[in-house]
């Protein structure tokens, strides 16, 4: 049986960084580039995104107190 794949609208190429270039094959949810061949299975996925996510939340600046914000008021006499 052939396997049922489709494009994946909009969605860049990780390593050639084309768009629209990504098949997505239903039955094992593996992708594939079309230009540069890059492929990747689901469980490669989903630790990518776990290590993307680690990166992000690294990131997230502290917040902001109340007696950190800073009134200028009019300078003008």
């Amino acid at each position: 049986m052939k396997p049922n794949r489709r494009f994946i609208a909009g969605a860049t190429c990780p390593k050639c960084n084309d768009m629209d270039s990504l098949l997505l094959n239903s039955d094992d949810q593996s992708i594939e580039c079309v230009e540069c061949g890059f492929t990747q299975t689901q469980q490669e996925r989903d630790v990518a995104q776990a290590e993307q996510q680690t990166k992000v939340q690294k990131s997230i600046p502290k917040k902001v107190e109340v007696s950190d914000i800073i009134r200028i008021t009019n300078l003008k006499n």
